[in-house]
């Protein structure tokens, strides 16, 4: 068989929009040959190898993100319980063994900043981004084990052939166009509405789990021999956000579409208006300092540094005074990007912001002109365009989920 045709994890499971087409009898589950859990601890566990077993820390030298990285993704395993079983048979370095007495898991969730190895782990678990009163408390849980026990039996249930994922090569051509997509999403441009049927049409696009997906071409028509109500089907070429592509059946992504909430998203409304029903939660703003510190200007000098805030209110205003703000590093900045968001919760929008940027924040005590020390809370060494991605697939993520 195809190496390329093999579901190598979960994600694969998750993403794949074949994932509702099920057969009339099961097949013989094989274990998965690759899981992102595994690999990740594997990373931490090399790492220890090759600095003679030494652990990973949090520095504050911009330097050492990497370093850094690993280390909240390391304690993020600790504190999880079943992360930390999972990965026990994996546990060359001893990393593990000592820890077996960690905080409980609701007692993590609490915490004022959580450790999350991937930007869907945030968007996945609701514990952040609604109040308590918001939520089932049973199902906030950072790795809810029976919703994968769920996937695990659907893969069971999967169709011996299913539309792998791969890497797009020619996706700097579309890019631009996602981009553009994305922002029009945020701004109330475009609407997300539920997929209450199952008509799929080509040079589209459509959200699935949170994931921004466009409908490139639809392939021949071909009549179906089975028992299923519809009796044509179709190969599709579909484009994703994250720079994938796959082969998917048209039955087969309506149908996960149809079942797992999908959206469609509306062609653009040229000069639309908010009604009462609407209103303007505020902007996502990113900044660029152009201050002369030159601790500051040493640091740009060797990564990107971005401030990424949240106004309910006019950017310019908030900004004004910036040479007067710790918040702005006492100097002045400029706007590089401006995000307006439409109909969404101001709270579960800068607290999601908060979470998914985490992992690169600027961990440095910086001396202002005047003398005073600045500890920043929300710049991050990381470049423009992951901020973006960021943003706006938060954006289209909590839409999706209302």
């Amino acid at each position: 068989m195809d190496n390329q045709s093999l579901i190598r994890s979960l994600d694969d499971i998750f993403n794949d929009p074949d994932a509702t087409s099920l057969l009339a009898s099961k097949l013989k589950h094989t274990p998965v040959s690759y899981d992102p859990t595994v690999e990740g601890f594997q990373e931490i566990t090399d790492w220890v190898i090759a600095h003679d077993g030494n652990e990973p820390q949090k520095l504050r030298d911009p330097s050492q993100m990497k370093q850094r990285k690993l280390a909240s993704r390391l304690k993020g395993i600790r504190e999880d319980p079943e992360r930390r079983d999972l990965l026990m048979p994996y546990d060359t370095a001893g990393l593990l063994s000592v820890h077996e007495d960690g905080p409980a898991l609701n007692e993590i969730v609490k915490n004022e900043k959580q450790d999350f190895s991937s930007l869907d782990d945030i968007l996945s678990d609701d514990s952040i981004l609604f109040k308590k009163s918001d939520q089932q408390a049973a199902g906030s849980k950072l790795f809810d084990t029976k919703k994968l026990n769920e996937i695990q039996r659907e893969q069971e249930n999967r169709p011996e052939v299913i539309s792998q994922r791969k890497p797009m090569k020619e996706f700097s051509q579309y890019e631009a166009m996602f981009h553009k997509v994305q922002a029009e999403i945020a701004s109330g441009q475009r609407q997300l509405r539920p997929f209450k049927n199952y008509e799929l049409l080509s040079k589209h696009f459509y959200v699935l789990k949170g994931q921004l997906l466009y409908i490139d071409e639809i392939g021949e028509e071909v009549e179906l021999n089975d028992n299923s109500q519809r009796k044509t089907d179709a190969r599709m070429h579909v484009i994703y956000d994250n720079g994938t592509e796959n082969n998917p059946t048209r039955n087969g992504l309506a149908s996960s579409l149809y079942g797992r909430q999908g959206r469609i998203v509306t062609e653009v409304e040229h000069g639309i208006e908010l009604t009462s029903d609407d209103h303007v939660t505020g902007f996502i703003y990113i900044l660029e300092s152009l201050s002369d510190n030159p601790q500051i200007k040493r640091m740009q000098a060797k990564h990107p540094l971005y401030k990424v805030g949240f106004t309910t209110g006019s950017v310019q205003a908030r900004i004004a005074n910036a040479e007067n703000e710790s918040t702005y590093l006492y100097g002045p900045v400029r706007l590089v990007g401006e995000i307006k968001v439409v109909n969404l919760k101001a709270e579960a929008l800068e607290t999601a912001l908060h979470h998914a940027l985490a992992e690169y924040q600027l961990d440095v005590d910086i001396t202002a002109a005047n003398g005073r020390i600045v500890k920043p809370r929300e710049w991050f060494v990381v470049d423009l365009n992951t901020i973006q991605e960021i943003t706006t697939k938060i954006v289209i993520t909590l839409k999706s989920k209302q």
